[in-house]
């Protein structure tokens, strides 16, 4: 999340209640160690400490808010079928949804998101 904000989990697109039971966890510990282990692998740790999930009851079912804080530097996020070696693929939001960069888009808008990230890398050339 570009600003950080708060995502809920267990909240439908028609804004019902779902509750995290609806993904069939054995309880809310076994749901928040996936959880955070699916956000190490796609973000990385540095990214992951910005991630702060809590439970919630709503409506008498169990909701995850995640609260994201801005990250102070580009994340950029790794699925499985990606090479190892891979940077991954960087995501900015544009009004209600979220768009893929390109890789140059990406760098472009890095450089001009991240200034001091930018000049600090020129400076070490």
């Amino acid at each position: 999340n570009t600003e950080g904000g708060d995502l809920l989990i267990g909240i439908g697109d028609d804004r019902s209640v779902v509750g995290i039971e609806a993904d069939a966890f054995d309880d809310e510990d076994k749901f928040m160690l996936h959880l955070s282990q699916m956000v190490r692998n796609a973000l990385g740790d540095r990214a992951s400490t910005c991630v702060d999930p809590r439970m919630q009851i709503a409506k008498g079912k169990t909701v995850c808010v995640v609260t994201c804080q801005r990250s102070p530097e580009p994340v950029f996020m790794k699925t499985k079928d990606m090479p190892e070696d891979g940077k991954g693929d960087f995501y900015v939001r544009s009004g209600p949804g979220t768009v893929k960069l390109t890789a140059d888009d990406a760098e472009q808008y890095v450089k001009t998101r991240f200034v001091k990230m930018a000049e600090s890398s020129r400076e070490k050339k």
